[in-house]
């Protein structure tokens, strides 16, 4: 197996992919080997990984997972700082693996790239069609100018360098801050303490939109094996193309946490959002974790670590 550096190796994804590469080719990133935004701290630790007094040890791969993220809320106030942090990380991280030429880089993009009224099913091809969304834009420039800085140079190595779009990732080692957790460790969130307190569990909207959604684990597999088969220079799209309504999310965890539905209350003063969104997979025959299964997953990891995680 290759040598493989992982940025962001405690967040989700990075957390993910730790427990499906070897300890011993594993050179796991955090905060504090570097700190990316920094061109000095982010040599440094490139320069101490490829020691050049031990070549045998070089990784010939990275997975680029390390990014500043956030909620609507904290994009909408914050997109400089979004766009100039992200942008800081990936230029430092990129940079260096075009001085050490790293033969597979993989960078992490998100479905935000895509313009704000796209066709759909998104496909990677209309990544440039227009404008993302007002209310990140920030964050997702930043996405989109990480994909091309990737394009950029795969051309110039010839090295193995993509990209990969998945949608609505979750599982352990998400984010449960209410402030800027997405949907399904937000739900998982207000459901526990809804539980904890006898309250109403709230979603915001009817629950009719639907959404796709892909488990953290089946994510790392993807990009596995994808090191060694994808062959293309457009990015991946990581898509578990089955939809479920936000009824059908809340459903499973209201179950969990025993919320009976005279307590499930749908506040439809808030936005629903778009109905939906979906986007079509270039692995259209993965076999992805069941829903409930993932998310029941996520649950147990939430509960075993309530007392110590982001939230």
């Amino acid at each position: 197996m290759s040598k493989i550096i992982v940025t962001g190796s405690n967040g989700l994804l990075g957390s993910s992919l730790k427990g499906k590469i070897k300890s011993e080719n594993l050179y796991p990133h955090t905060r504090k080997n570097a700190d990316l935004t920094d061109s000095t701290s982010t040599n440094s630790y490139f320069s101490l990984v490829f020691d050049h007094r031990h070549p045998e040890r070089h990784p010939d791969t990275l997975i680029h997972c390390a990014a500043r993220v956030g909620g609507v809320k904290a994009n909408m106030g914050d997109n400089k700082g979004f766009f100039e942090e992200n942008m800081n990380i990936n230029k430092n991280v990129l940079e260096n693996c075009y001085k050490h030429n790293v033969k597979n880089v993989v960078s992490i993009l998100s479905t935000c790239v895509f313009p704000a009224e796209p066709e759909y099913p998104l496909t990677s091809d209309q990544i440039n069609n227009g404008k993302p969304h007002d209310s990140n834009y920030g964050y997702s420039y930043s996405k989109r100018l990480l994909g091309y800085k990737t394009d950029i140079y795969r051309g110039i190595t010839g090295n193995n360098w993509f990209s990969v779009i998945p949608t609505n990732l979750y599982g352990p080692h998400d984010n449960f801050n209410l402030e800027e957790s997405h949907l399904v460790p937000a739900l998982i969130r207000k459901a526990y303490e809804a539980s904890e307190n006898g309250g109403d569990f709230e979603v915001w909207g009817d629950g009719t939109p639907l959404r796709q959604f892909v488990f953290s684990d089946d994510l790392s597999d993807i990009i596995l094996w994808a090191i060694d088969n994808w062959e293309s220079d457009k990015p991946l799209m990581a898509i578990n193309e089955k939809e479920w309504s936000i009824k059908e999310v809340v459903s499973i965890i209201a179950e969990r946490f025993k919320i009976s539905d005279d307590r499930i209350k749908y506040d439809t003063t808030k936005p629903n959002g778009q109905h939906r969104k979906p986007a079509k997979s270039d692995i259209p025959e993965w076999d992805f974790t069941p829903l409930e299964e993932g998310i029941n997953k996520t649950i147990d990891w939430f509960l075993e670590n309530k007392d110590s995680i982001r939230k």
